[in-house]
């Protein structure tokens, strides 16, 4: 499955891995945090939780290398 970021108040986002297959129209996201704790949340079918990039590209230093830019990839890089 995949990995996504999911808001959150504390950390301003978090990473987070679907853990069942999302249907268009589902409203809600069955995910499993990194700290191992399962998670319902909810998600408007218009705007997703932008994906992760993988693992190769933490850390590097030149952002348009990332395959997805968006907040939390600067964020977290």
């Amino acid at each position: 499955y995949n990995r996504v970021w999911i808001p959150d108040r504390e950390e301003v986002w978090r990473s987070a891995e679907i853990t069942k297959d999302y249907k268009a129209g589902d409203h809600l996201l069955h995910v499993q945090l990194e700290d191992g704790n399962e998670l319902d949340y909810p998600v408007d079918p218009v705007v997703l939780p932008p994906l992760r990039n993988p693992d190769i590209l933490v850390g590097e230093n030149d952002l348009t290398a990332l395959s997805y830019l968006h907040e939390p990839a600067v964020l977290h890089n």
